[in-house]
């Protein structure tokens, strides 16, 4: 249960630090799972011949560890806009990990994470009708 002090208790901490740590490590990862060969990454997709809106992140995901922010947009850009708000995020975490305090000020909200699902699934429907 989350006290109302504003500090974190140690749980708190280690949870926020294994995310700051972690999400990067996948992110890293993507280059390894492509290179497994030709495996099918989405199972809607095998399932339905339809891309889902997160097809194409694995590749994008690699492109960005290889630097290439212009390849991974174009792979999928709601993606890349998720992406960016989980960075955002795990500065905030991280800062909270460190200092042992809750953030109010800057913390990126439920609103956000929101948006940010509502351009991935906007970038999904215009590549479904061939618009992008």
């Amino acid at each position: 249960m989350a006290n109302t002090t504003g500090l974190l208790s140690r749980p708190e901490r280690q949870w926020r630090s294994a995310l700051v740590l972690g999400w990067p490590l996948v992110l890293l990862g993507a280059p390894l799972v492509l290179s497994l060969g030709d495996l099918p990454l989405c199972g809607f997709r095998h399932l339905t011949g339809v891309p889902c809106p997160l097809c194409g992140g694995t590749r994008a995901c690699a492109a960005l560890a290889d630097g290439n922010f212009i390849a991974a947009w174009q792979l999928n850009p709601g993606l890349m806009v998720l992406l960016a708000l989980a960075a955002v995020h795990a500065i905030q975490l991280g800062f909270e990990a460190w200092s042992g305090r809750r953030v109010q000020r800057w913390r990126v909200g439920v609103g956000a994470w929101r948006a940010g699902v509502f351009v991935l699934m906007l970038g999904w429907v215009l590549r479904l009708a061939g618009l992008v």
